[in-house]
């Protein structure tokens, strides 16, 4: 039995309505059907030039005979095998050192000509006299006092003989040399008491600067304190919150607070998005087509905005989000009116804020370390995910933050 493949190389083809004999299965191409030659009808005989344009394609390029496989007009691996062996023979005939080429083989071992040989032995020579007078003597400059003998320096090289071959150039490194203490006992003492100076010296300089830090930290903590309290009781100070139609970078505000430190509602409106507001979003906030249907646009809402912020210090939570979707608004807003450079007039309307975000330095005050992030994890705003309720959650963080503001900070 064979496949069809195989009777294609017999040059026979399956005849009308030839069914299977048998199935051979196989991990790559599963089922196999086989089926009876006997049954099969030959093929169309081949014109002499495919047949010549076959041969060639099998016919290597170096001895001119024809494979049994397509060569693609490279040589064979006859003729492959045959030159890599002659690049063998030439390079075991061929000195390593000098290169000269000669008609027995070199040692194999080294692979040099005499003289080349002689050279090498005798610059591993040098190294390793070197060596041994590096090792065995004080490690100290212009001490000659020997510490180790030549017997168990050479012992050590004996035990790693792999080192003392002469075609290696390198040799271990006297200064990690491990069986001897390259020190004199002079030099040894005293080079203890220098080693136990600087270990005490740098075990103070930790320790300062291990002070240093917690005192940084001491000092930031006050700093955080101070700032909250500081933003309470400052008249120019006002917290923005926004609600919008998701969190992308293209969400609407269809809900804007603006409140005083002291809680008086400076700004408090529903805005018509323009869109349909998501019911993902509507989960979050609980506000629905039907609530900012008629309800002002942002454009109307943009001049008693700008009115409420003027000259104003800005709070707000996660400031860099609520940018953002201002920003986007604001690009809207421009490009309605027909400005030319919508997005530079956008930030040039939030460069005139003065901003600072409460989210970082409550977060830091809070003190939830995250090892994976290397600092301190956000923490929540726990609001009611309305404008105004989440503005007046930002003053109960804000004094939670400045209550201990007369208390000193551990």
């Amino acid at each position: 039995m064979r496949t069809k493949t195989q009777l294609g190389q017999q040059r026979l083809k399956l005849a009308d309505g030839q069914a299977p004999l048998a199935y051979l299965w196989t991990r790559k191409l599963g089922e196999v059907p086989l089926y009876d030659p006997a049954a099969a009808v030959k093929m169309r005989a081949l014109p002499a030039s495919a047949k010549a344009k076959m041969e060639r394609r099998r016919t290597c390029t170096e001895c001119g005979q024809v494979r049994a496989v397509i060569l693609h007009g490279r040589p064979c691996q006859v003729c492959l095998d045959r030159a890599r062996r002659e690049r063998e023979r030439l390079t075991a005939r061929t000195c390593a050192g000098c290169g000269a080429v000669r008609e027995r083989p070199y040692p194999a071992e080294h692979r040099r000509c005499r003289d080349c040989r002689s050279a090498q032995v005798q610059t591993k020579r040098e190294r390793v006299a070197a060596w041994l007078d590096e090792v065995t003597v004080c490690r100290e400059d212009g001490c000659v006092v020997r510490v180790v003998t030549l017997k168990a320096a050479r012992a050590y090289l004996a035990e790693r003989a792999f080192l003392l071959r002469p075609e290696r150039p390198d040799l271990p490194d006297a200064g990690l040399w491990a069986p001897s203490p390259r020190r004199c006992p002079p030099h040894a003492e005293a080079h203890e008491r220098e080693s136990e100076r600087r270990r005490a010296e740098n075990q103070a300089q930790r320790e300062r600067e291990r002070e240093e830090r917690r005192a940084a930290e001491r000092e930031a903590a006050r700093a955080r304190v101070q700032w909250a309290a500081d933003a309470l009781a400052d008249p120019a100070v006002v917290v923005l919150d926004t609600e919008t139609t998701g969190l992308h970078d293209t969400a609407c505000v269809v809900e804007l607070a603006v409140l005083t430190a002291a809680g008086e509602v400076v700004l408090d409106t529903l805005v018509n998005p323009g869109v349909s507001v998501p019911a993902a979003a509507t989960d979050v906030h609980g506000i629905t087509d039907a609530m900012v249907r008629d309800a002002p646009r942002f454009a109307e809402v943009l001049p008693a905005l700008t009115a409420a912020l003027a000259g104003r210090r800005v709070l707000i939570y996660n400031a860099p989000y609520d940018k953002g979707v201002l920003r986007w608004e604001l690009t809207r807003h421009y490009e309605a009116l027909g400005d030319p450079a919508p997005a530079e007039s956008a930030a040039a309307w939030l460069a005139g804020l003065d901003v600072d975000d409460v989210m970082v330095p409550y977060s830091d005050w809070a003190g939830k370390w995250d090892d994976y992030w290397g600092t301190n994890r956000w923490q929540p705003l726990d609001g009611d995910h309305r404008a105004l309720g989440d503005c007046r959650a930002v003053l109960r963080r804000l004094a939670e933050m400045g209550a201990d503001v007369a208390a000193p900070v551990s």
